[in-house]
């Protein structure tokens, strides 16, 4: 029963033995930070990922192995020579819907993903910068193009348009390379020119908009200051009507007390002349009755003696001189007044 256990102990030693001349026949890999390593073992004919910034060993007969940049990547196409991914001119031309050329700087972030990157090695390529070659770059230039072709001349002047456009670009790049690994991130559009004639025309119309800019601008200053000036004009009428209607109002008070005394003076006239004239017409009544008379007597009486009458007659004979008071003695004048005065006509 002993003899058995000398097979067993060859099969155990046997099984140590292969790990350690599978370790002595392996090659270290490495990856760094943003790298995915990818195994193919030949034999199997399987994909297996490893992790960034490790180390890994494995046999490499039986195993190929290939390492893709993961970061976040700038594809750079543009009309300056001493930068972009590839010397010389490389920006992007297309023409707009109006038949103008131009030429746009154009940046494409992209980056594969790391999820898929067996998939990318075995229909794309076997590393980052062949991809971006092979892949990113056609497919870019091709659909940003497309994107583009969508507006006028006038179009891409406005920043707005022109993003909306780059904004487009990016969306259409993003479905068309996402089946392959690849994942757009954004679509920058820079720098832009026309063509010489045409870039001289636009030149020559933002120099006229930029005169009429400025014109615009002192036309508006100078409105403003007639504006301004018109206020103060009207400020100032504006005084002198409130000044001249108080003038006015003075005026008219004036006006209204002269009226009041006028009206006064003429009533306070009125009421004299109207007792005057009651007065007289009193008077006038007392001389058309009985007393009437006698009154004009008096007063021909009190006239007559303050005369001296005397006439001389001129008689066939000579003259002849009268006493005129005399005769109006004789007459009974006087005594007619002596009469009266001791009996006036109200006692009567």
């Amino acid at each position: 029963m002993k003899p058995p256990a000398r097979p067993l102990f060859l099969l155990r030693t046997l099984a140590l033995l292969l790990p350690c001349a599978a370790l002595a026949g392996c090659v270290p890999h490495t990856t760094a930070a943003t790298e995915i390593g990818v195994k193919f073992n030949k034999v199997t004919g399987s994909y297996e990922l490893k992790e960034p910034g490790a180390t890994h060993f494995f046999l490499p007969v039986v195993n190929d192995w290939k390492t893709f940049d993961v970061s976040l990547r700038n594809l750079v196409m543009t009309a300056a020579v001493a930068s972009g991914d590839r010397e010389g001119k490389d920006d992007l031309r297309f023409k707009t819907r109006d038949g103008n050329d131009i030429e746009t700087d154009v940046t494409v972030r992209w980056r594969i993903d790391p999820t898929k990157v067996a998939q990318v090695w075995k229909t794309v390529a076997p590393d980052t910068d062949t991809v971006e070659e092979r892949l990113v770059r056609p497919q870019a230039r091709s659909y940003t193009r497309d994107a583009l072709n969508r507006l006028n001349s006038e179009d891409f002047y406005n920043p707005q348009l022109r993003f909306a456009a780059a904004s487009e670009a990016t969306t259409l790049l993003a479905a068309h390379l996402r089946p392959y690994g690849i994942v757009v991130e954004q679509v920058l559009l820079g720098d832009f020119s026309f063509k010489t004639d045409y870039q001289n025309l636009i030149n020559s119309r933002k120099e006229a908009e930029k005169t009429a800019e400025k014109l615009e601008a002192e036309i508006l200053a100078t409105q403003e200051v007639n504006q301004a000036n018109l206020q103060a004009k009207v400020a100032e009428l504006s005084e002198q009507l409130t000044r001249a209607q108080g003038d006015f109002e003075q005026a008219k008070r004036n006006a209204d007390a002269y009226l009041v005394q006028r009206q006064q003076q003429a009533q306070a006239t009125l009421a004299e002349k109207s007792a005057q004239a009651e007065g007289i017409r009193k008077e006038r009544s007392a001389l058309n009755g009985s007393a009437g008379d006698a009154y004009v007597n008096l007063q021909l009486i009190d006239a007559l003696q303050k005369k001296e009458i005397r006439q001389i007659p001129k008689l066939p004979g000579g003259n002849m001189i009268i006493d005129g008071n005399r005769l109006l003695e004789q007459l009974g004048v006087l005594q007619y007044k002596r009469q009266v005065l001791d009996n006036p006509p109200g006692q009567q």
